[in-house]
């Protein structure tokens, strides 16, 4: 069973592929027709077309996983600080671990946890299984290892007769402790970024662009490299710039912590 289950997403991976790479084959060959382009014969580009975006889209279906495991894997780790006071202030009342688990169910989406709480109620409640198996498999189907290690510490207080409450508040000191020390490494990998975009974003394109500008109001036969001026210039404006912006944006989005 198992196994015919994890063919139906290859299945369907495979014939969205195919699906994207036929309709990109027609539409370019369409398009190429219309626009009476041709090179090396009439079908060359369209089947190149479409076995490139084919591939790509394999590419994405394989990729698309991975990046919302990691998505949801940032944002419950955001979150573990207000998780675990959340938890602790219920344990600290004398609520039992199970009943805990149902507040953190009713609340746990403002916390990214809500289906894997959910998951383990039902795991109780419709399969049967009692609260550490349940935990347990919570712990190893989360996207967050921190998460599956609260889940799998509150296994072992409950087990051994701990204080839970007393474990939760120090789960939820040293996360704090975590996310300051992230966002302190940030900070100063923010301030490296804003250093390189003021010297090659602002500071050298400025005096390039007056430099280049200077040497195209003279004229002449000046090359650069076998290359006017004003195509360095119009390269220097419209793709390096546009291109180093967006390169520094994208760095910050990557080593911005999840909020």
């Amino acid at each position: 069973m198992s196994s015919r289950r994890s063919r139906i997403p290859n299945l369907m991976m495979s014939l969205m592929s195919i699906l994207v790479g036929v309709l990109s084959f027609i539409i370019s060959l369409l398009l190429l027709q219309y626009f009476e382009v041709e090179i090396f014969h009439t079908l060359f580009l369209p089947i190149i077309i479409g076995i490139l975006l084919g591939i790509i889209s394999i590419g994405l279906n394989l990729i698309y996983p991975i990046l919302a495991a990691t998505s949801k894997r940032g944002k419950i780790d955001s979150n573990l600080t207000a998780i675990a006071n959340f938890m602790s202030v219920l344990a600290a009342s004398g609520m039992p671990p199970g009943s805990i688990i149902r507040s953190l169910a009713r609340v746990g989406d403002e916390f990214h946890v809500g289906e894997e709480a959910r998951l383990i109620i039902r795991d109780i409640e419709l399969m049967g299984l009692d609260i550490r198996t349940a935990l347990k498999n919570a712990s190893n189907r989360s996207p967050s290892k921190r998460f599956a290690s609260l889940l799998d510490g509150i296994i072992a207080t409950t087990y051994v007769g701990g204080d839970l409450s007393s474990y939760l508040r120090e789960q939820s000191e040293k996360y704090k402790n975590m996310k300051m020390l992230a966002m302190k490494n940030f900070l100063d990998n923010l301030g490296i970024i804003a250093e390189i975009y003021a010297t090659f974003l602002v500071a050298a394109p400025i005096m390039l662009i007056v430099m280049l500008s200077v040497m195209s109001f003279i004229g002449g036969n000046i090359l650069i490299g076998y290359l006017e001026p004003r195509f360095l210039l119009d390269l220097l404006t419209y793709v390096i710039m546009p291109v180093g912006v967006s390169i520094l944006i994208l760095a910050v989005e990557v080593i911005a912590p999840p909020k």
